[in-house]
């Protein structure tokens, strides 16, 4: 057996991803057979799923081994903009105007914490906190690989079925270059951590697998959101 997790780990993600690209929901998004609320609901989803990232990548760093500390850091601080020309969750803000959601952001920032909220509160899978930790890593390290695969076509549909322009479009435009190298350094993290706290491989697999047992893509971004309740927001 190879003395990485990479090479099943990055099937794992790829599996993930055609199945994401795959589904009705995704190929009815690139295709424009969305209704004007379909496209409004995926937006309002990813800002949900993502507002919260720097917090993810911080408990990342807490944990990060000393070879990858430097490299999970730079992550998080152009995540927060420290290192990067806009923070991403600023990019999100831009992308809810695009849609009209922007006064709906306090709503969909309670929303985004309450899923931390309620990730944080169940019952631990696992028993030490190094193997909780990689199997928060593999997730989100697994939204930076599919992004490197999708952004992009993500992007071109919401422009051309939503009408969304280039400032809009920033975040997915954005991630769409970024998560390439980042997703190339996940690997090595990923690696670099099951090394570190001397997890054997198949142990980490079997986390893995366990942390993507649903596929975390389609949850997030086509999961039923109060789009109505969110519209309201937005005209009071």
């Amino acid at each position: 057996m190879s003395d990485s997790v990479r090479p099943m780990i990055e099937l794992l993600y790829a599996r993930q991803t055609d199945d994401l690209t795959s589904s009705d929901q995704f190929r009815a998004l690139e295709e424009g057979r969305l209704s004007r609320e379909g496209y409004d609901q995926f937006v309002a989803n990813v800002i949900r799923a993502h507002r919260h990232s720097p917090q993810l990548l911080a408990f990342l760093f807490a944990l990060a081994p000393p070879v990858a500390r430097e490299r999970v850091k730079r992550n998080l601080l152009e995540e927060m903009g420290i290192e990067d020309k806009a923070a991403h969750p600023a990019l999100l803000v831009r992308l809810a105007e695009g849609v009209g959601l922007a006064p709906a952001l306090t709503e969909l920032d309670r929303l985004s914490q309450e899923m931390l909220r309620v990730a944080a509160s169940q019952r631990l899978q696992f028993g030490t906190l190094k193997e909780i930790g990689l199997a928060v890593m593999v997730e989100v390290f697994a939204f930076e690989y599919m992004l490197s695969k999708t952004a992009d076509r993500i992007a071109k549909a919401l422009a051309g079925h939503r009408g969304l322009d280039a400032t809009a479009l920033e975040w997915f435009t954005h991630h769409g270059v970024m998560d390439k190298r980042h997703a190339e350094e996940a690997f090595a993290t990923i690696d670099d951590y099951v090394t570190y706290y001397d997890i054997p491989l198949v142990e980490a697999l079997n986390i893995a697998e366990m942390s993507m047992r649903v596929n975390p893509f389609t949850t997030r971004y086509f999961s039923e959101l109060p789009l109505a309740q969110l519209k309201a927001m937005s005209v009071c």
